[in-house]
């Protein structure tokens, strides 16, 4: 901690991720703290210029591998900073910009298509694809939050269309198939995929929630409904999708979400509380088995 370098950047996020499995009283600030701690390294280091060094047509001076590696970190501590700082009430506090961070796909010179790197690279920008949606979100919310129906502002309802744009742009290898049976578990190729879709699913749950709750009038009927078949369709899918996750990997692949257990119960816990305002029973059964997995948890 003397100075300012990539590996303890790098260890300081291994340690954040650790904290998770074994949470201890000052969890969520101590976790803050090391972001805030992480973002003003990750400054120290000029990772906040480096793709603005690279828009702007500025000769990189770090190896093909340094250089993939300052990009990847600088966005896993736009994530974190995002996905901690949020949940705490701290959307004006964020210190990494938006335009800072590299979200275009990796194009690596020289390497085959094929390359693992390049693979995890493009999975992992789709992922930050998510957050930035979410980050998005926030800032909207603490500039019109004030307002007494700040969720039908212009401002917020365009975000609908950039969540939509995110699933269709999605690689075919990262889709999963949510078979029209509501019973089946889909077959995933790795936990991540489920992982990755569980996100963007409650990050859909939270953009269109606030509109359903100001929509919540009989002269609104109309919208009400269309925000709730979004929000109870994306409820299903997290619960199949977790469901998968552990067939898939067991309770390792939960804890290996940006925000271990915690965000696997916060998601589900959404979930069910989305299924019990639904007025038909059926609707309540959906979320059961969700329900009983984080009992077990």
């Amino acid at each position: 901690m003397d100075t300012p370098c990539l590996s303890t950047l790098q260890a300081l996020l291994l340690i954040l991720k650790a904290r998770e499995a074994a949470p201890k009283r000052g969890y969520y600030y101590r976790s803050w703290m090391t972001v805030v701690q992480c973002v003003q390294m990750g400054k120290d280091l000029g990772l906040d210029k480096h793709f603005l060094g690279h828009e702007t047509g500025r000769p990189c001076d770090s190896c093909p591998l340094e250089c993939r590696m300052k990009t990847r970190i600088w966005q896993a501590v736009f994530a974190c900073e995002t996905m901690i700082g949020a949940p705490q009430g701290r959307l004006l506090d964020m210190a990494v910009d938006l335009a800072t961070v590299d979200f275009g796909m990796p194009e690596f010179v020289g390497l085959p298509d094929e390359d693992p790197d390049i693979i995890v690279s493009r999975n992992f920008t789709y992922f930050v694809r998510v957050i930035r949606n979410i980050r998005k979100m926030g800032q909207v919310y603490g500039r019109l939050g004030e307002q007494v129906e700040w969720a039908l502002e212009p401002d917020f309802t365009q975000l609908n269309f950039i969540f939509d744009s995110w699933l269709a742009e999605l690689p075919p290898d990262l889709s999963v198939n949510l078979l029209s049976d509501e019973c089946s578990i889909p077959a995933l190729p790795s936990t991540f995929h489920g992982n990755l879709l569980s996100y963007y699913h409650l990050s859909l749950i939270l953009l269109h929630w606030p509109q359903l709750a100001v929509t919540d009038c009989f002269s609104r009927r109309a919208e009400w409904k269309a925000h709730m078949l979004i929000c109870n369709r994306s409820a299903k899918a997290i619960c199949r999708l977790q469901e998968a996750v552990i067939k898939r990997g067991g309770l390792l692949g939960l804890q290996s979400m940006l925000r271990g257990h915690s965000f696997s119960i916060y998601a589900g816990l959404t979930c069910i509380a989305l299924h019990l305002v639904r007025p038909t029973f059926g609707c309540q059964l959906a979320a059961l088995p969700l329900l009983v997995l984080l009992l077990l948890l």
